[in-house]
């Protein structure tokens, strides 16, 4: 019996592999197509554009291994069926639940997989791309900036370029600067590029003018062949950077800080608990594969009608598990139904590979050619 889940088992693993390293592929091009401009027309350093793309790739596992199980449990049984080797198990006296208990095994490794997953590696790695974000906002805030495009790299703060040369000198530049609620400033600039201080990113300025309306609307112009525009913050908070739920693991997620707005901690308790739900989604998805070769008569060509009906079944599955979070955070009060609905689906599974499940459709059946 161990020799046959170990070999179910490794038929199951090599497609899911196989299939999570395709998938992942082009789940990460898809994504890093995002950033390709970063580094062709803005100038973003490659290693940062490396860190961006990889540090995605824990979310995107963490969102597709449901799918990649249902396909590889689907492909692995048919296979299986197709080679006559569910024929030969069947006649050696093995009922349908030995011939499913090593994908039941597999789904609960993919779960196990799954949860830690979630809570470590896809958090660490999310807040590692978010704070990433964030730097390249503060230390390289001039790939913000397009050209004959008005650009707010900061609120507050509207910067217009008409021309940008391959090295980031500016030509024909507009500045309207709205941080300061005491007063208003405009600037034009003929040139100007972006520099990097120790006190943040600076906007020097060459050949130009600098209009300042006071909140009593006092005007003062001055005209400069050089001036240095502070484009950073003018508030002096250094408190971290607020996590967001997915950079967030359970302990964060279950004990959010008292002062943080009820909506967050909503939107905390549904991704809280879309993460341990998802190993039962999985076994689930798993099941529903497996079981498209399993239930009703063993031929080698398995019906279409099957097919149709586990792909979609595992679409919804898939739908249900991103839509879930939003449904928590709208109506808290409906998340034990969301859990019973799961409960109730994995139930139904375990009924149709029952033998009394085949008994009443056969049942059904001879009454309907009777009729």
């Amino acid at each position: 019996m161990n020799l046959f889940i170990i070999y179910i088992y490794r038929q199951l693993l090599g497609p899911f592999v196989l299939i999570m390293i395709s998938m992942t592929g082009i789940a990460w091009l898809t994504q890093s197509l995002r950033f390709i401009e970063l580094i062709v027309i803005k100038g973003l350093p490659v290693n940062i554009f490396i860190n961006l793309t990889i540090l995605i790739i824990p979310k995107l596992l963490a969102t597709i291994i449901p799918f990649i199980a249902f396909l590889a449990s689907l492909i692995t049984y048919l296979r299986l069926n197709t080679e006559s080797e569910l024929i030969s198990m069947k006649s050696a006296g093995m009922n349908n639940f030995k011939i499913l208990l090593p994908a039941v095994i597999f789904g609960i490794s993919l779960g196990v997989l799954s949860i830690s997953l979630e809570n470590y590696g896809s958090p660490y790695a999310y807040n590692k791309f978010k704070n990433l974000q964030h730097n390249i906002r503060n230390n390289y805030i001039s790939i913000l900036f397009q050209e004959k495009v008005f650009s707010s790299p900061i609120p507050g703060l509207t910067v217009f370029i008409k021309e940008r040369d391959k090295i980031g000198n500016f030509q024909g530049i507009l500045i309207h600067d709205e941080r300061d609620l005491n007063k208003t400033i405009s600037i034009i600039a003929e040139n100007g590029k972006i520099i990097t201080t120790q006190n943040g990113a600076r906007f020097a300025l060459i050949n130009g003018n600098r209009q300042e309306i006071s909140k009593n609307k006092n005007v003062s112009i001055l005209y400069f062949d050089e001036y240095t525009l502070n484009i950073s913050h003018y508030d002096k908070d250094t408190s971290p950077r607020f996590k967001e739920a997915s950079e967030r693991n359970f302990y964060e997620l279950f004990h959010p800080d008292k002062d943080i707005n009820e909506l967050y901690k909503k939107e905390f308790k549904a991704e809280a608990h879309k993460r341990i739900m998802t190993p039962l989604i999985i076994l689930i998805m798993v099941l529903i594969g497996a079981i498209t070769s399993i239930i009703g008569k063993f031929n080698r060509k398995t019906s279409m009608k099957n097919l149709f009906y586990s792909i979609s079944a595992a679409l919804i599955m898939q739908i249900y598990i991103i839509a879930v979070p939003q449904l928590m955070i709208q109506s808290p009060n409906l998340i034990p139904f969301i859990y019973i609905f799961v409960f109730i689906i994995l139930l139904f599974i375990i009924f149709l590979i029952s033998d009394k499940a085949e008994k009443i459709k056969e049942k059904i059946l001879y009454n309907v050619r009777s009729s």
